[in-house]
């Protein structure tokens, strides 16, 4: 293989990790008709299907990280691969919500596998200068991968297919990683983790402290935000969390290094990020259960809807070469006003007669603009000042803690929003300021970005 070639590839087959995207969104378009099938279930529980499966990611993110520094991330990106094909099988035969919930948590853990260890292997064949461009290219394919996943689920649900076949898409992908992945991959290492055990008490605290917020915050649908439960539960994540950074600080070997928190940009990009991804995964989660249940709409017009801000976040390579100039502070902070200005279109426009052109799609033009422009963004941000032997520990820290927003935006939908029988417009009102609200949080953050150009950042380091 010419090596002039080896970045271009290892590139595109680490962004196969985006099958995780493509799942996601395709399993959103389909949740409207698992609701419908399994109805005697309550939506708080079927809400765990994508819960389940962000928690399981987040909690094993920096597990999978450690796996690859110390046994090989080609090894483990490549098993995550295998493992996702199967438990996607899995979840398209699961005979009851039980079954599905636990074939999607293990999805969910084979993604943290793939995702620890992709951008690893594909930043590491780029100089420091590039980094922002390939994660441009790299935010073009994830784009593309969120593109296809919702019209393709809509398309197949509306020509007679069954909500199953939706998680089979990601299938064929994987096959093809594993397949030629092995030739065109190359193995990294990190020889100082080798040494390195893995904290599984630091595992065990993480999954519960994510998991029980989340949980706390699903209820609220059923118990309400005062009830002495939702304090109780959520009081006792807090305190478990506290005890995840504890132990982080004392044993010799932690499951996340909480110094790389000291670099500001890091730090701040962080920061930044939780606001704009509950932002997002709210919006997504919400948004076909609005069209599909207030105005009526089909899977294949639920799919089309969500493929226009998915369509217009393909910026994200111009995006990115604009950063590695100008720096990352005016889009994060851009990027997040904008989507607060969706949400506000949408509050003075959208009603209950459905009204694409006129008021749903320029919402959803502008929503697209500000995820393009802080989806990736954010994480170069992040990842900016990190050297080479950094990229495994940092990447993983950093999703871990865009998985457990997501996790958070997901329950955050289900708490506003209630059951399924509560489905209204005023009810989405609420959504939608709260979306617009965590946006402008977010850029805000990012306002403390500091504004350092890449040969600035080369320099540093």
């Amino acid at each position: 293989m010419e090596q002039s070639r080896r970045p271009l590839y290892a590139l595109l087959l680490a962004s196969c990790s985006y099958v995780i995207v493509l799942d996601s969104f395709a399993a959103a378009v389909a949740f409207p008709r698992i609701e419908k099938a399994f109805s005697s279930t309550p939506r708080s529980t079927l809400a765990w299907l994508s819960s389940g499966y962000s928690i399981s990611l987040a909690a094993l993110l920096l597990v999978a990280g450690k796996l690859g520094d110390r046994y090989g991330r080609r090894r483990v990106y490549l098993w995550g691969m295998a493992v996702f094909a199967i438990a996607a099988c899995a979840s398209a035969a699961a005979p009851n919500p039980g079954f599905l919930i636990s074939a999607r948590v293990l999805q969910g853990g084979a993604g943290a596998m793939m995702l620890s260890n992709s951008i690893a292997l594909a930043l590491a064949e780029f100089p420091l200068e590039r980094r922002g461009t390939a994660m441009g290219w790299s935010g073009v394919i994830g784009s593309l991968a969120s593109l296809i996943g919702p019209v393709l689920a809509g398309n197949i649900i509306e020509l007679g297919g069954s909500w199953r076949w939706v998680f089979l898409v990601s299938v064929p992908v994987c096959v093809l990683v594993l397949v030629v992945g092995p030739r065109l991959l190359q193995e990294g290492f990190d020889p100082d983790a080798v040494v390195e055990r893995i904290d599984l008490y630091g595992v065990v605290l993480g999954v519960l402290w994510t998991g029980g917020l989340t949980f706390a915050v699903i209820q609220t649908g059923r118990w309400g935000w005062t009830d002495t439960r939702t304090f109780v539960v959520a009081a006792a994540s807090l305190a478990l969390a506290a005890l995840f950074v504890r132990r982080c600080q004392r044993v010799p070997s932690p499951l996340l290094r909480l110094e790389i928190f000291k670099q500001r940009r890091f730090l701040v990009a962080n920061i930044s990020q939780i606001g704009s991804q509950l932002g997002i995964f709210t919006f997504f989660f919400s948004t076909p259960l609005f069209l599909a249940n207030v105005w009526g709409w089909s899977a294949a017009g639920l799919g089309w809807a969500l493929a226009v801000p998915l369509t217009i976040s393909l910026i994200s390579l111009p995006v990115g070469r604009f950063s590695d100039r100008h720096g990352y502070r005016k889009m994060l902070v851009v990027g997040g006003l904008i989507g607060g200005l969706s949400m506000a279109w949408w509050l003075l426009t959208v009603a209950d007669e459905p009204r694409f052109w006129s008021h749903l799609l320029p919402g959803l033009l502008l929503f697209g603009l500000c995820i393009g422009m802080v989806g990736i963004t954010s994480a170069a941000a992040a990842l900016s000042g990190l050297q080479s032997e950094e990229l495994a520990m940092g990447n993983s820290a950093f999703q871990t803690t865009r998985r457990i927003v997501q996790t958070l935006g997901t329950a955050l939908a289900v708490a506003i929003l209630g059951d399924r029988t509560s489905d209204s417009l005023p009810s989405f009102r609420w959504v939608w300021t709260v979306i617009g609200v965590c946006f402008v949080l977010s850029a805000l953050a990012a306002v403390w970005f500091p504004q350092m150009r890449a040969e600035l950042i080369a320099a540093e380091a």
